[in-house]
């Protein structure tokens, strides 16, 4: 009996490491799930553009977090980008990349957003087109990505397949999880 117990224990709480929505979500809202890495100055562009949006929508059912999905990010690196960059949103920590694998995400910055009213992904690629190649961006910015998902859901538009843009960013090294994940 102990041991029933302990299985179904162990494979519940894996189980929901990876699962979308958590129970800590509204049935209709919104999750904008943001996967940065700390020394990716791409990343470090965008805080202040996500920092607004998350100020901008998250009193309406539009909730951010941010995850880290570098095995070498420690803690105290998480902590010490959130503040420098006064990140006003959550971060967590990905290091086996479970909610990485779980949206398809390859490089940072890059965000995948989740309708929790039809319970799916409706989005997935980069926050906006303000970098054509790494190290290569544009003074402006002419597809507003990220910005026009949210506008389009909070108006009841929601698209029938997922949009996916290309992401332009810092490669995620899936090998060091591979290797270390138990």
């Amino acid at each position: 009996m102990l041991l029933q117990f302990l299985l179904a224990f162990l494979f519940s709480t894996s189980s929901q490491r990876a699962s979308v929505p958590s129970t800590s979500v509204i049935s209709d809202s919104l999750t904008v799930y943001i996967f940065l890495l700390d020394e990716c100055t791409i990343s470090q562009f965008y805080t202040p553009q996500l920092n607004d949006f998350y100020k901008k929508y998250h009193s309406k059912k539009v909730g951010f977090i941010g995850y880290f999905p570098n095995f070498a990010s420690k803690p105290e690196q998480i902590e010490a980008f959130a503040s420098t960059y006064h990140l006003a949103f959550p971060v967590k920590q990905d290091y086996y990349k479970d909610w990485t694998r779980k949206f398809g995400i390859t490089v940072t910055p890059e965000v995948a957003v989740w309708d929790h009213r039809e319970d799916r992904l409706i989005y997935r690629g980069r926050v906006d087109d303000s970098y054509v190649r790494v190290g290569k961006r544009k003074l402006h910015p002419q597809n507003e990505d990220l910005k026009n998902v949210i506008d389009s859901w909070l108006a009841g538009s929601v698209p029938q397949d997922t949009i996916v843009t290309q992401a332009i960013g810092c490669f995620i090294n899936f090998t060091d999880a591979l290797s270390t994940k138990q």
